[in-house]
């Protein structure tokens, strides 16, 4: 009854991706653990019993109501945690037993209840918690499709729980790994597969965005979005947190980028289910006129009517199309390219664009006057942002107004702008903000030398 080199056995899992595949491992050899008395026979044997079952004996087995074939079920799964636990040598033998529970799980998500029973008699049976923590943070254990599915059975099995009282701070203590962890214990598609039953505990949605996890993920959707899986898990975690109004100020919030980020993936995947999960984002924000402001900054009224027009299977998606094309269309205001600058002024916030360009400048560099050169004043305050992309632009628009304005280069003395400007060439530490601060002092010298001999004009903006 013991496993051999050449048993097999299937394993129904999906591995955090989504669909139901079937892994065939190799069931490791384990008789010699008994001699190095690592483990009981008994463990063993129990662990043998079940897999020599089969799939089908073993969903039978599973869907049990019986009491003590439930009892036997258990008595499995805590042989597989004990192999897990105890053999810590060979990373082959726990990473099979972890797929073949997580297959377990993903079969039927009510067999999650197993785990959870074992768990509440954890001093007389397996504390799985503590053995799926430890096996993640194991350093004998740097596989991390191994890794990705165990902290995706200890998400379920720590949301699953009906008594909250204790589990709070497991699930903190497990959140604050995770935060730490993709890229270094775990991926981002294990991360990610994970956050997507932890953020559906409001107190940890808290502890999350207080942590900063917003920005993770706002980093991981723009080093992944190549990566369908990935970006659906994290458009999924987005979507869960944009069910609470108070969270939709991060949202609102341009210099995290959430929307253009989301908006980006909308265009780069045409795939059905990224599109539903991100027109459910949008429908939970479009009671935020600030959200809709910047959707429709964004252009986003544009990719709805090209998706309009599209064949969808899923006749959902045409409907909330429709509905999303609707309030856009509500709160549509027509701006023209000046106005828009001046929007992006007054937000504080400058982005690469058609009213940052040689065009527009060349075209409105004359609507600059207004209230004493405010629009110059305020591009001047930008060069102080901590954003570097606005103060990036700052110096390019600040350079473009000296070169078409015929005394840009005495305003910008007058404000103060050249001396920062200046500085920021020859202090910044990042690359675009020298670059465009470079540029834009050249202009400006190119205009002091243009207007030699012109004689002094500036008493005209006295």
């Amino acid at each position: 009854f013991f496993f051999n080199d050449t048993a097999t056995t299937e394993i129904y899992t999906r591995r955090i991706v989504g669909s139901v595949r079937c892994v065939q491992e190799t069931a490791p050899n384990l008789i010699q653990y008994i001699s190095l008395k690592t483990l009981k026979e008994r463990t063993i044997s129990h662990a043998a019993d079940f897999v020599k079952l089969g799939v089908e004996k073993q969903r039978e087995l599973l869907a049990t109501k019986d009491k003590e074939k439930k009892k036997l079920v258990e008595n499995y799964l805590c042989s597989m945690f004990d192999i897990i636990k105890s053999i810590v040598s060979e990373a082959k033998i726990p990473k099979y037993f972890i797929l073949l529970i997580d297959g377990i799980i993903e079969d039927d998500k009510e067999r999650i209840a197993y785990l959870v029973n074992i768990q509440k008699h954890s001093k007389s049976k397996e504390d799985i918690i503590d053995i799926l923590k430890h096996y993640l943070v194991s350093p004998q254990n740097d596989d991390f499709v191994a890794k990705d599915v165990a902290a995706h059975i200890l998400a379920q099995i720590l949301t699953a729980q009906k008594e909250m009282k204790g589990i709070e701070e497991e699930m903190k203590s497990f959140l604050s790994f995770l935060l730490n962890a993709p890229g270094k214990q775990i991926s981002s598609l294990g991360f990610s597969g994970a956050m997507m039953y932890l953020l559906k505990v409001h107190e940890i949605m808290q502890f999350f965005i207080k942590s900063d996890g917003l920005h993770l993920i706002r980093t991981l959707l723009r080093k992944e979005r190549d990566d369908k899986q990935t970006c659906y898990n994290l458009l999924t975690c987005l979507w869960i947190i944009s069910f609470k109004p108070y969270t939709h100020r991060n949202f609102e919030d341009r210099e995290n980028e959430f929307l253009e980020s989301i908006i980006k993936i909308l265009q780069l995947h045409g795939n059905e289910k990224i599109v539903r999960i991100i027109l459910y984002i949008f429908k939970n924000l479009c009671s935020s006129e600030k959200c809709i402001e910047y959707m429709l900054d964004c252009d986003l009224d544009r990719e709805v009517n090209k998706l309009l027009n599209r064949h969808w299977v899923d006749p959902e998606i045409q409907k909330y199309l429709s509905e999303l094309e609707k309030v856009l269309n509500e709160n549509y205001k027509v701006l023209n390219s000046y106005e828009k600058f001046k929007k992006q002024l007054s937000d504080g916030l400058l982005k690469w664009g058609p009213v940052h360009n040689d065009i527009f400048w060349s075209e409105h560099f004359i609507f600059c006057e207004e209230n004493d050169f405010d629009p110059i004043q305020q591009l001047c305050r930008l060069l102080y942002s901590e954003n570097e992309t606005t103060k990036a632009v700052a110096c390019y628009d600040l350079g473009q107004f000296a070169r078409y304005h015929p005394f840009g280069r005495l305003v910008l003395e007058k404000k103060g702008a050249k001396e920062k400007i200046i500085t920021l060439m020859e202090t910044s530490k990042n690359p675009e903000v020298r670059e465009q601060a470079l540029v834009a002092v050249q202009k400006i010298l190119i205009s002091d030398w243009q207007r030699i001999g012109k004689g002094s004009q500036s008493s005209l903006i006295h």
